[in-house]
């Protein structure tokens, strides 16, 4: 199974943590689905038509967040991580 995240190497010896492509057209996928499974009860009940679309928007704004909180996380641990190694390297040259 591989990772569905890569790590970037931003300035300054930080990291930003990213999704790679394939997730994204994952999400796509998800999006596509959603407006299908959901545009069968518009269709069967006369529903508005812009129903699955904002149902499905609203999936998509909520996968934005649930990513960006984990990615954010990823990064603010890999970084704390980064720098406690950094510390005692920096130790020694001054001392």
């Amino acid at each position: 199974m591989t990772s569905r995240l890569q790590w970037t190497h931003g300035r300054g010896e930080r990291a930003v943590v990213a999704p790679k492509k394939a997730y994204a057209a994952e999400i796509l996928v998800k999006f596509l689905v959603l407006v299908g499974l959901v545009y069968l009860p518009v269709l069967l009940f006369h529903w508005g038509e812009w129903i699955p679309f904002a149902v499905a928007g609203g999936y998509l704004l909520w996968e934005l967040s649930r990513v960006s909180s984990a990615l954010g996380e990823l990064a603010d641990l890999w970084n704390e991580q980064h720098r406690q190694r950094q510390e005692p390297v920096r130790g020694d040259a001054l001392g």
